[in-house]
C-alpha cells in the first residue's frame, strides 16, 4: 500500500523519484503547484463543515471534544491536518506543533497554499493561505469552514511552508 501511494504522487509529480514519501514524523519533499492546488481543493471541499473543537483527522471530520463534543467537524489544525494529509504529509493535532514545522518564510513573502498562524508560537489559530489575501479556516464554535480575508492582527511573523 505504501508503495502504491508513493508511485501515485510521483506520478502527479508531487513527490521527487527518489523520495521515500515515509513520514516519521518529518515531512516528506513535496513540491511544485499541483500538490499546493491539491492541498487547496482538498480543504475547501469540506466549506461549509461545522467548527467541532478538536475535530478532524487525515480522513475527515470527527466528533470533537470538551465543547465540541458531538459535533462532528473539524477545528483549525485538524483543518489543515485534513488538507495536507492528502499529499502525504502528516502533521500533529494542534496549531503550536504544526507552526515548528515545514520552513518558515517571512509573512510578506506568503504565497498560496503557505500556513499563517495566529498567536504566540502559533499557538492560538492556523489558515490555509488562498492568495489574494484570502484565507481558508475553520474559526470558532457556532462556525463553519470558510474563506475569510486574511487578518493580520495577531499574526506570527512568519507563515510556513510545507510545501516547496
Amino acid at each position: 500500500t505504501q508503495q502504491l501511494g508513493k508511485s501515485f504522487l510521483q506520478k502527479l509529480g508531487i513527490l521527487k523519484p527518489d523520495s521515500t514519501g515515509i513520514t516519521n514524523g518529518q515531512i516528506p519533499v513535496v513540491y511544485g503547484s499541483t500538490a499546493v492546488e491539491y492541498v487547496i481543493k482538498r480543504g475547501m471541499s469540506q466549506i461549509g463543515v461545522p467548527y467541532s473543537w478538536g475535530g478532524g483527522n487525515a480522513n475527515g471530520p470527527t466528533n470533537g471534544i470538551d465543547d465540541g463534543a458531538g459535533t462532528v467537524g473539524f477545528d483549525c489544525s485538524g483543518l489543515i491536518l485534513y488538507s495536507f494529509a492528502g499529499v502525504g504529509i502528516k502533521l500533529p493535532h494542534y496549531s503550536g506543533s504544526q507552526y515548528n514545522m515545514g520552513t518558515k518564510i517571512p509573512s510578506a513573502e506568503m504565497r498560496r497554499g503557505d500556513v499563517i498562524f495566529y498567536g504566540p508560537g502559533g499557538s492560538q489559530h492556523v489558515t490555509l493561505y488562498l492568495g489574494n489575501n484570502q484565507m481558508l479556516e475553520a474559526p470558532y464554535t457556532g462556525s463553519t469552514v470558510k474563506i475569510s480575508p486574511v487578518r493580520t492582527s495577531g499574526m506570527t511573523p512568519f507563515v510556513v511552508r510545507y510545501i516547496n
